[in-house]
């Protein structure tokens, strides 16, 4: 722990400490502007743990307002059919604690956020979010523990949402998804 403790103080000392407002920047529910951030939100990452203690982080995207905001504390979005795998919904049954990331294109600045996921698989529950019973399977519910900003260095460094420096998949030999779930999966056969 004395080891830990060390390292974590020689890390800070090497970075130098925060200011104040940023270390202050948190609510541990959400308030007016963390609010008015996710209605216009059409990008959320979503971070679970699997069974093993492995980061998986996937993405939730709809038009702005896809994530509900029944309350200050809690946010709710529909699981929209994807690949079957479900590893995010597998782990928040094994480990509810979840981060979150929520993006807006074009704005540089970023919300983030962690809590307490709870799965339902209630059709009218689904249905008052405007879920379609063939489509909509399960409803996310997250309790918001804490709330904060994050800079948009990331994103200027990236340069992301600068349209001029988006390339050309094809012209840059980026492979396709299909591509590239044939080649990994021929690797381990």
């Amino acid at each position: 722990m004395e080891n830990e403790h060390n390292a974590d103080r020689h890390l800070q000392e090497l970075y130098g400490q925060p200011r104040d407002i940023v270390v202050e920047a948190w609510a541990p529910q959400l308030e007016e502007t963390s609010i008015s951030y996710i209605k216009n939100a059409s990008l959320m990452l979503l971070s679970t743990v699997n069974k093993l203690g492995f980061i998986d982080i996937s993405p939730r995207g709809g038009p702005p307002g896809f994530i509900a905001i029944p309350d200050d504390k809690h946010i709710a979005f529909l699981d929209q059919p994807g690949n079957k795998k479900l590893h995010s919904l597998h782990n928040v049954l094994n480990n509810p604690k979840v981060g979150l990331m929520f993006m807006i294109p074009g704005v540089k600045e970023i919300l983030r956020a962690h809590g307490i996921a709870e799965l339902s698989h209630d059709q009218g529950q689904i249905e008052k979010l405007g879920g379609e019973p063939d489509k909509n399977k399960t409803l996310v519910t997250i309790q918001i523990e804490k709330v904060f900003p994050h800079c948009p260095k990331a994103l200027n460094f990236a340069q992301l949402w600068d349209s001029s420096t988006w390339v050309d998949a094809k012209e840059a030999g980026v492979p396709g998804l299909l591509d590239m779930a044939k080649a990994m999966a021929a690797s381990h056969l």
